[in-house]
């Protein structure tokens, strides 16, 4: 080809000009979609690139649409033109995206930074570390530079967002129950042994007087699940029992319940007026995970499709909309014994059993609503009623939980109707069934599938 350095030239300037203004669409729809695939963008550009430079050849179709101004023939005035042409066209990009959870590590300033202000679309390492360095310490920072290094840069850009999460947001309220001894939750936690030298008694009641089943040494670590102030009921090297409340500290509270772990994903990205913009949303993570208060957001598209003049990260976080209930009958009854999800399932499992009349089917053709509805208008019901009374209030004090439809063994050897709920906590399923604990007068609250000493369930549906 002629002129071939004047012409790499003249590409070039075309190419790396942040100035060149946006012109109108006026040509022809498939002018400038070089290959075809419905959008005028730098894969065209890509191609008629390389035409001009000598370095490919174009089908007969390719170059119709490969002569951008209409003038008879391809040359640099074409990629010029497509390159105008693509500034002034919306489309969406291809990208590659993940999320990193953050716990420790960054600053107060990213609390209080807007979604918006923190978001980033960077070109280099450089402008990495500018982006990262006022919400985070530098271990963070430097993890990310070797992450995306100049290699990466070559080919990529990057656009990055931490997102900052207020955890009392997602948290569930704090409630209290008590065990049948009158001991309360509300000494729950992590204790520790405090003016002991040789050894704290785990005893079989809540009583110095009773019998020494284990021994807890200085310096421990004890959970405590319940307690009255003066004993407290404690697990320690697989034994269980109570331990003398005078000898222990509190060095923390339980772990905070949530009704579910956040997650953020990106949904698109898309090139308009001069803009990149991202378009992320909040859901529920399906990883079982803690709760993580900082969200970095990354996409990564190919340098190719980014035009450094103006383009910036304008993303819109959308919040998985909030579930209300509305649940009338729930609520009274919560109002009546007290707004704890253990006196709740309490309620529903005291019920009087009512299953063989004909206005009290065993079939997953009713609703939630429906099954609940009946339980609380006339106190007595079948496993399914007594399922859905505890999976509204449940809903009502803020966990994930749903009505479930299955199996159990029976007597006879064969396999009955049942209904139970699920509970998601922290990403762990959870078995309430207060039909359970009504027949057996065993606990059927916070079970696990498979778990010893319970039903055999078979899960065939949800029916919420």
């Amino acid at each position: 080809m002629k002129h071939n350095k004047l012409l790499s030239l003249l590409l070039a300037a075309a190419l790396a000009s942040g100035n060149i203004l946006p012109a109108a669409a006026g040509s022809a729809a498939a002018a400038g979609d070089i290959n075809a695939d419905g959008t005028v963008s730098s894969d065209d550009l890509e191609l008629l690139q390389g035409y001009v430079l000598g370095k490919n050849k174009l089908t007969e179709a390719q170059s119709k649409t490969a002569d951008v101004n209409g003038d008879g023939k391809t040359d640099v005035y074409d990629v010029v033109k497509l390159r105008k042409l693509i500034l002034s066209s919306d489309r969406t990009l291809k990208f590659t995206a993940v999320t990193d959870r953050i716990t420790t590590g960054y600053t107060d300033a990213l609390k209080s930074a807007k979604t918006s202000e923190s978001g980033r679309a960077v070109a280099s390492a450089a402008e990495l570390k500018a982006a990262l360095s006022p919400y985070f310490n530098e271990k963070i920072v430097n993890d990310y530079l070797t992450k995306y290094d100049e290699k990466f840069f070559a080919d990529s850009v990057l656009l990055i967002n931490p997102v900052f999460l207020t955890s009392s947001n997602y948290q569930l309220k704090k409630t209290y129950s008590s065990a049948a001894c009158g001991c309360s939750t509300s000494y729950a936690g992590t204790y520790t042994t405090k003016n002991v030298t040789s050894y704290l008694n785990i005893r079989t009641d809540h009583s110095a007087a009773t019998e020494s089943i284990g021994r807890i040494p200085p310096n421990a670590i004890i959970p405590v699940s319940y307690g009255n102030g003066k004993w407290a009921h404690v697990t320690y090297n697989g034994i269980s029992g109570y331990a003398n409340m005078d000898y222990m500290q509190k060095i923390s509270e339980p772990a905070p319940s949530y009704s579910f772990i956040p997650d953020i994903k990106v949904d698109s990205v898309k090139y308009s007026n001069g803009r990149i913009n991202v378009a992320a949303s909040e859901y529920k993570s399906t990883t079982e995970s803690d709760f993580a208060p900082v969200l970095i957001i990354q996409a990564v598209i190919p340098r190719k499709d980014y035009y450094a003049g103006g383009s910036v990260w304008d993303v819109t976080v959308s919040k998985a909309p909030e579930l209300k209930y509305d649940y009338p009958l729930a609520k009274a009854r919560l109002d009546q014994i007290g707004w704890d999800p253990q006196a709740a399932f309490r309620d529903a499992s005291s019920i009087t059993y009512y299953g063989q009349k004909p206005d009290m089917p065993q079939t997953p053709d009713y609703t939630l609503e429906w099954y609940a509805e009946y339980g609380f208008k006339n106190g007595k019901g079948n496993c399914y009623v007594m399922a859905a009374m505890f999976c509204e209030m449940a809903r009502l004090l803020g966990y994930d939980a749903h009505l479930i439809s299955g199996k159990v063994p029976l007597k006879d050897g064969t396999l009955g109707a049942h209904s139970w709920v699920e509970v998601v906590i922290g990403g762990t399923v959870y078995v309430c069934d207060p039909d359970f604990t009504s027949e057996t007068n065993n606990n059927g609250y916070m079970i696990t599938y498979g778990q010893s000493g319970t039903w055999r369930y078979q899960k065939e549906l949800v029916m919420d």
